[in-house]
């Protein structure tokens, strides 16, 4: 099944509102939620993400990125699952720029509190850029600017208790199918994050 913009859009901005109603509505469940902010930086590689997870196999390309993200997350029971949401604005250079925003809903497993690896998470959303990203036009043929969105990460501890550094994979593409273009592109991305 294809999903034209038009009907990914609508589909956004119900779940935009379901998910603010729930954050926002009532006291007892915004005590719970959680806020952090982040910044980040990375660059993109030539192959798909299998390949990027194979370091003899890594291609960097002539694409990178910084930016940002503002997020929300909460506990699921007494589990050390979590759950939540976050907005990433991004600024891509090298062949040419253009800005991306990605919408993932995210799920992370906190680790035990003496561990160096503070959580590993993972997030899957829906990624728009402002130009079709030339870096995946040269690596596929074509290309569009909304995809899927999934992402990756290893969080660690800093001495800072608020803050932490992650490491992240930064994909958008078709979503095996579900967008027409077949195509897409992968970032190996570095943060710093500070919750509230």
């Amino acid at each position: 099944m294809r999903l034209s913009p038009g009907r990914v859009f609508a589909h956004v901005r119900t779940g935009l509102a379901v998910a603010l109603i729930a954050i926002f509505g009532s006291s007892a469940a915004r005590a719970e939620w959680q806020r952090y902010a982040s910044g980040v930086v990375g660059t993109l590689t030539e192959g798909s993400w299998h390949e990027a997870v194979r370091p003899p196999e890594v291609q960097f390309a002539d694409s990178h990125l910084i930016g940002g993200a503002i997020g929300w997350d909460r506990p699921i029971g007494a589990s050390r699952f979590r759950y939540g949401a976050e907005a990433q604005l991004v600024r891509h250079f090298g062949r040419p720029s253009h800005f991306e925003v990605s919408v993932p809903v995210v799920l992370r497993y906190m680790s035990d509190a003496s561990s160096p690896v503070t959580s590993f998470a993972a997030g899957l959303g829906l990624s728009y850029t402002t130009r079709v990203p030339q870096v995946e036009i040269d690596r596929n043929g074509n290309s569009q600017r909304l995809f899927v969105h999934w992402m990756a990460e290893i969080e660690f501890a800093l001495q800072d208790t608020k803050q932490t550094a992650f490491v992240r994979l930064h994909h958008r593409s078709d979503g095996y199918g579900l967008f027409e273009v077949d195509a897409g592109s992968t970032g190996f991305v570095f943060g710093l994050r500070h919750r509230f």
